[in-house]
């Protein structure tokens, strides 16, 4: 574990790095000396999203964790998590999923099985609250800020998917999809004699998981409404940015941003923080709503000032993260 947390480190400042130079630190000062204090909300915004995400992710876990982690706890976690998810390239923004489990386990007692749970689960209300999010957006919109066809077919495709993935996933994991996978490698002798701990994993996750879906209904619509929050959250943000760049549009318009913003994130997820293909995305955005290249580059730069803080903060965080033992002797 601490080899792997010091080349994440090491890879996660060098992403860091790479996306201050994208950006310029000419145009990082200019922008910080121009605005000043007009900036200080557009920062405060974020820990707001963190904290609903955070409870989103509360009400996803198949055993309530009052008396087992802190919300304090949990939100560190989640920001580290959502740290290396932003700067790991090759994980598909995945790539800090283990970690928050791994962190849980060490510094709570919490296992394994449990965390996993979660995640998977938490995906899925994520995306859900994503889907409703961006609907939403377009509706209240459809008059003032009309999609280009092109841009409406892109995110009806993106929708559609984004959908199919969500309700596969929830199928799947009511189905018991990992003691489908025992089962599967009990038949093909995946499992040597020494890992009845692994098999017993799968089983224990997918009981979990089932468990969750059965009879906590009420958390999984809490973890949906929560998670759209925390969309909603980023709203505000965008918001901010338009208001102290005087573009002459408002908190509808606002929402439709942020969720297109949301949506190029995601199919751009390949890429290191969406270093680039952001900025790009964004000016084209708001070429398409008819404003300037200048205005949509401005709005980038600002957003990707926050972005630069939080990811620094959150590999900070994660550095000086003691990774204390479990305080339950639970293996899994």
């Amino acid at each position: 574990m601490k080899l792997i947390k010091a080349l994440f480190l090491v890879l996660g400042f060098y992403i860091l790095y790479v996306t201050v130079k994208a950006v310029g630190v000419g145009n990082i000062l200019s922008y910080t000396l121009d605005l000043r204090w007009k900036l200080l909300p557009m920062f405060l915004v974020y820990p707001l999203v963190f904290f609903f995400d955070t409870l989103g992710w509360a009400y996803a876990f198949p055993r309530s964790l009052r008396n087992k982690a802190s919300f304090l706890e949990l939100y560190r976690t989640r920001v580290v998590g959502e740290t290396l998810n932003a700067v790991i390239p090759w994980a598909a923004s995945l790539g800090g999923e283990p970690v928050k489990a791994e962190l849980l386990k060490r510094r709570q007692g919490i296992p394994l099985s449990e965390s996993y749970a979660s995640i998977l689960i938490v995906h899925t209300t994520f995306w859900l609250s994503l889907n409703l999010f961006v609907i939403l957006g377009i509706f209240l919109t459809f008059k003032t800020l009309p999609l280009s066809p092109l841009l409406w077919h892109s995110v009806l495709v993106f929708l559609f998917g984004l959908g199919l993935i969500a309700i596969f996933l929830i199928i799947g994991l009511h189905l018991g999809v990992f003691r489908k996978v025992h089962r599967l490698g009990e038949t093909l002798k995946w499992w040597g004699e020494k890992s009845s701990e692994k098999r017993h994993r799968y089983l224990e996750l997918d009981e979990h998981i089932k468990k969750f879906y059965s009879r906590n209904p009420r958390r999984f619509f809490l973890s949906v409404a929560f998670n759209f929050l925390g969309w909603l959250a980023g709203v505000l943000e965008a918001y901010w940015i338009i208001s102290i760049l005087d573009i002459p549009i408002g908190f509808r318009e606002a929402w439709l941003i942020e969720a297109l913003i949301q949506v190029l994130r995601i199919v751009t997820f390949f890429i290191p923080s969406s270093i680039g293909a952001q900025e790009g995305g964004i000016v084209l955005l708001f070429l398409q709503f008819g404003f300037e290249s200048s205005v949509g580059l401005m709005f980038a730069v600002i957003r990707r000032l926050r972005e630069i803080l939080w990811i620094a903060l959150g590999l900070l965080l994660w550095l000086f993260t003691e990774d204390r033992p479990a305080l339950k002797t639970d293996k899994t």
